[in-house]
């Protein structure tokens, strides 16, 4: 039996006897339900303080602060790379990710996640260990410098005010197709896709006249013909072109490159989707609509989906007694917390004047139950100030699982019967679609 399956509460959280051992091993134990950060945090080690910078309560209250600490196209992939392993029936996941913590410092982190299953292969628990990277280099016989940076996965180059190449180290490799050797004295402009190379030259004027840095995306040719989409970090710098020669005028750049075409290639498949709601930063309708049935029609055979749907109880009570903009400061409010307390795989979009929805894949209907009787809880005891006064508000929510075959409409209007199910027993509730 587990250690820690040995010593825990019916909850599901370790007993007294279990934290004190979990506190006393190397690295930061964790214990969560299968949401992992967005969801219950059952325990954290107090040693979570030294790798976020943060009071170790400020993440017993709010775990979703550890996961707001990773940059927010890497907490994507670490979401995604996690819901696979919970999905797949993974025994475990082994997850590296950076956290930039609140005074500006940054630390890499090994989390090694064990999944634990109930009879029927639902992951109902994730136990965690945190620990910080550290790479140690030995004076004599570490790994040098550019054995490192090619193994590192970016490329580095200082480049001079034509953006010819003076040196280049990293995986030039497997970025471009090429050594790096290869690069010296050649042009990254010759490498750029035409229409960004005016857009580079434009933007690198600028940034020498105020000697300031800038990270830009642009497409570079690899050596297979393709073109591939960088995110590179330009910094200026007084680049001599010989050994023996003053610094030019003019600067020198010094590039980072980093290959983003899988993350930019996700992003564009998107890119259809994304006009938001100004106010609640929601999707609109027909883009959410849209969204539901591209995930019903290309998510794969037996994959789950549920969709909560909810509105403001008595809205337009709360309009007349406050105007407009008391009205706009509440839908404002939900957007923030939904956004906020739902940090994983979920679509959010407005309805209506005051009706959401929200779209959760590998999420059971019990799941997505609980996730939305925490929203509306959340909901119910929160007061926005408004002028002087606190105003509150209430949801009535609809929950819905797809069923087979089932149309993106048809899911919708089940779940709309559900939240209308919720009002007619009184509001401020949770009800299952028929």
């Amino acid at each position: 039996m587990d250690p820690v399956d040995a010593f825990v509460h019916d909850d599901g959280s370790p007993g007294a006897e279990t934290q004190n051992w979990l506190q006393m091993l190397p690295g930061t134990v964790y214990v969560t339900d299968s949401a992992w950060w967005l969801g219950e945090l059952r325990f954290v080690g107090d040693s979570i303080a030294t790798l976020s910078h943060r009071p170790v309560e400020d993440h017993r209250s709010r775990p979703e602060l550890w996961l707001a600490q990773i940059p927010e196209p890497e907490r994507l992939v670490v979401l995604e790379q996690l819901q696979q392993a919970l999905t797949q029936g993974s025994p475990a996941i082994r997850l590296s990710y950076v956290i930039d913590r609140p005074d500006g410092s940054r630390c890499t982190i090994d989390d090694s996640v064990n999944i634990q299953r109930d009879a029927s292969g639902a992951a109902v628990t994730l136990v965690g260990l945190l620990q910080p990277r550290v790479v140690a280099v030995a004076e004599n016989d570490g790994p040098s410098l550019p054995s490192l940076l090619d193994h590192c996965g970016d490329v580095f180059m200082a480049l001079d005010e034509d953006l010819d190449c003076h040196y280049a180290a990293g995986d030039t490799q497997g970025a471009l197709g090429v050594a790096s050797e290869s690069l010296l004295s050649s042009s990254l402009f010759a490498l750029m896709a035409p229409e960004d190379g005016s857009r580079i030259r434009r933007l690198l004027v600028e940034m020498a006249a105020s000697a300031s840095s800038s990270l830009v995306e642009l497409r570079l040719r690899h050596r297979d013909g393709d073109y591939r989409w960088f995110e590179i970090h330009f910094s200026p710098y007084p680049l001599p072109l010989t050994p023996t020669s003053e610094p030019s005028a003019m600067p020198g750049w010094i590039a980072v490159a980093r290959n983003i075409t899988q993350r930019r290639q996700q992003s564009l498949q998107w890119d259809a989707y994304t006009a938001t709601d100004e106010l609640t930063s929601a999707l609109n309708r027909e883009p959410f609509m849209g969204l539901l049935r591209h995930a019903l029609s290309n998510g794969e055979v037996g994959a789950r989906f549920t969709l909560i749907v909810f509105d403001v109880d008595r809205f337009e009570d709360i309009n007349q007694a406050w105007g407009r903009e008391g009205g706009d400061l509440v839908l404002s409010c939900i957007g923030e917390m939904c956004r906020a307390m739902l940090r994983e795989r979920f679509s959010f979009g407005r309805l209506g004047e005051d009706t959401f929805a929200l779209l959760m894949s590998g999420k059971s209907l019990q799941e997505t139950a609980t996730i939305a009787e925490r929203l509306r809880g959340r909901f119910a005891s929160t007061r926005v100030e408004f002028h002087g006064h606190w105003l509150s508000f209430s949801v009535s929510l609809g929950v819905a699982e797809r069923r087979d075959g089932e149309s993106a409409e048809t899911m919708l209007v089940r779940a709309e019967a559900g939240m209308r199910d919720a009002k007619r027993r009184g509001r401020d509730r949770v009800q299952q679609a028929p």
